[in-house]
């Protein structure tokens, strides 16, 4: 009987195929099917996205950047589709100084596609699989053979011995994958499938996820595999790397918890073990995949690969600085030629840190290349320097307290100036900085500095005028850091740390009298504004009533509108941050 499909059945295998090219890698029929399955009508918005990433993939950055914007005017809020839009427009970026490193791919025979290097001995173990198989052992998505770790060394500038399999217990009817060894050569931790003997294990999705294992060499044989204590059934862990001390273990997982896809973890040594595993947060992890960490003692920096962050297609090679304490620098991507907007993973640096490895299909299929820096490019290098002084008195504040909070990393330093009132202090690039500071007795001043875009090594200054807060009558204090949330009048955290102030300076000086006033933006009607700016300032009222200050001593008005810092008045389009410039809460001694 001849089966007739109807065209819902028709569109539904058309994404199924689609979808099948993708995760396959071949990015060329992926497009060419995805744009049918987005013309259609009811097509999910995720296919635009997926649609977006294979003109990427392939170098179409115009259309790429069409098919981004239509998908985020429907997911407006999708932090992975803005990134990846704006990296349409960093090729140039990503192409510049294309002299730095020459690349050459390992030729070795006998393999399908072989990729990771994990370095051992003379040379350095991998992953691999062959196109001669035996008709049980296919791997039904490639159709060779399953995953095996292999070992081999140079013997000369462009000639590798003949590829081995590692003996003993490491290998077995399922894939092999990611490793690395200690610097002893005794102990390996290797990523495999998930199966006991020849059997395959699922979890409750019906998906057979990746394991963590460790082997120790006993003579020439890997024996004794011991578990990860944290792999599961439900969730893949894989692609291990070791801190310089081997104390931290870093490898992927999409574990619970995450940010999405397979994100970065590290363990800390614990006896035999490892203790509980701890995500490397927001600098490193995205809504998309980040795999194959390499964990570099020479640099004391993290290299892995990443689908999100900026890149120029697939899977980008990143570097993040070791900062200490779990902490990372920014991740920068390193750039064409290690990059290209195929899949590009594996980074591994030998320890003279000019000669390494990279795994790529770039060309046909997935294979390992050499790559030496052939040109010394001196690193970025960035100072933030500054004075505060009193704009009373134009004099230098010493001992002011001076943050620089990272905008990308959510991590903060404190400087306190000195006897001059300067501070300083080195800046990663390609980084926002939000600034503030502030001394007792004074109001805080805030600021903002940034190295995005900048080629060039550079001293940035970022000056600082506080106004004291001292009992002269009729004059007005705006405190800085109080704002309010679009059509709120509750204080938030960042409001109450300068109230603090005002009831310490009204303790110190017991008599005197203030008015607070609040401030609105000119959105909404002049009433409506009134009416929430009396909010906002009896809602401030009522936070020194708490802290102990006697109602007598204070007034509040609410100057709605009225009182503008800057031209955004009706009907003139702002962007939010000048908008609540405009949501402020200022304060005015009446007597003292």
């Amino acid at each position: 009987m001849k089966k007739h499909w109807n065209e819902k059945t028709f569109l539904t295998l058309k994404k199924a195929l689609a979808n099948a090219y993708r995760l396959t890698n071949d990015t060329r029929k992926a497009e060419k099917v995805y744009a049918d399955v987005v013309l259609q009508p009811d097509t999910d918005p995720i296919n635009y996205f997926h649609y977006a990433r294979m003109l990427q993939a392939n170098k179409k950055y115009d259309e790429a950047k069409i098919w981004y914007n239509k998908y985020l005017t429907v997911k407006p809020a999708d932090p992975t589709a803005t990134v990846l839009l704006a990296s349409c427009d960093s090729t140039v970026i990503f192409n510049r100084d294309t002299l730095r490193y020459s690349i050459e791919q390992v030729q070795l025979k006998g393999l399908e596609n072989y990729y990771t290097t994990a370095l051992y001995k003379e040379g350095f173990i991998f992953s691999a699989d062959r196109n001669e198989i035996d008709a049980d052992m296919v791997n039904p998505w490639t159709g060779n053979s399953y995953l095996d770790l292999y070992y081999t060394e140079n013997k000369g500038t462009d000639k590798w011995d003949e590829p081995k399999k590692l003996e003993g217990q490491i290998n077995g009817p399922y894939h092999e994958g990611p490793s690395v060894v200690t610097k002893d050569g005794k102990t390996i931790y290797f990523t495999r499938s998930n199966y006991t003997k020849s059997k395959l294990k699922k979890g409750t999705d019906n998906t057979n996820n990746l394991q963590l294992f460790r082997a120790t060499l006993d003579g020439d044989k890997w024996k004794d595999l011991m578990m990860f204590k944290y792999n599961s059934n439900d969730y893949s862990t894989g692609h291990p790397t070791l801190s310089a001390d081997e104390q931290t273990l870093y490898f992927i997982s999409d574990m619970p918890g995450g940010l999405g896809g397979t994100d970065i973890y590290m363990a800390k040594k614990e006896g035999e073990g490892w203790g509980t595993p701890v995500n490397l947060g927001p600098g490193i992890n995205t809504s998309l995949d980040e795999m194959f960490p390499f964990y570099c003692p020479g640099d004391s920096a993290l290299y892995f690969s990443s689908e999100g962050h900026t890149n120029m297609g697939g899977l980008d090679i990143f570097r993040a600085k070791d900062l200490g304490n779990g902490k990372f620098g920014r991740a920068i991507n390193e750039g064409y030629p290690l990059n290209t907007t195929q899949d590009d993973f594996a980074y591994t640096l030998k320890p003279d840190l000019k000669n390494g490895f990279l795994s790529s299909n770039r060309l046909t299929g997935d294979k390992i290349f050499t790559f030496v820096k052939k040109k010394e490019v001196p690193p970025l290098a960035f100072m933030l320097v500054g004075t505060v002084t009193d704009k009373a008195t134009g004099l230098p504040l010493a001992n002011s307290k001076v943050e620089v909070i990272d905008m990308q990393n959510n991590t903060k330093l404190e400087f306190t100036t000195d006897a001059n009132g300067n501070y300083q202090t080195p800046i990663d690039p390609s980084t926002d900085y939000s600034l503030i500071a502030s001394k007792e007795k004074y109001s805080t001043a805030t600021g903002d500095a940034t190295t995005k875009g900048l080629t060039k090594s550079e001293t940035i200054r970022r000056d600082f005028v506080l106004d004291p807060y001292g009992p002269v009558v009729n004059k007005e204090f705006t405190l800085e850091n109080i704002y309010y949330d679009l059509d709120k009048y509750n204080i938030r955290p960042d409001a109450a740390v300068e109230l603090d102030k005002i009831v310490k300076l009204m303790k110190e000086y017991p008599n005197m009298v203030i008015e607070l006033g609040s401030h609105t933006d000119s959105r909404a009607n002049d009433q409506y504004n009134i009416t929430l700016s009396e909010n906002r300032a009896k809602s401030a009222t009522a936070y020194l009533v708490k802290r102990g200050i006697s109602k007598d001593r204070l007034t509040w008005k609410g100057y709605g509108e009225t009182k503008l810092v800057n031209g955004c008045k009706n009907d003139v389009k702002c962007t939010e941050d000048e908008h609540q410039r405009n949501r402020r809460t200022t304060f005015k001694v009446l007597s003292y």
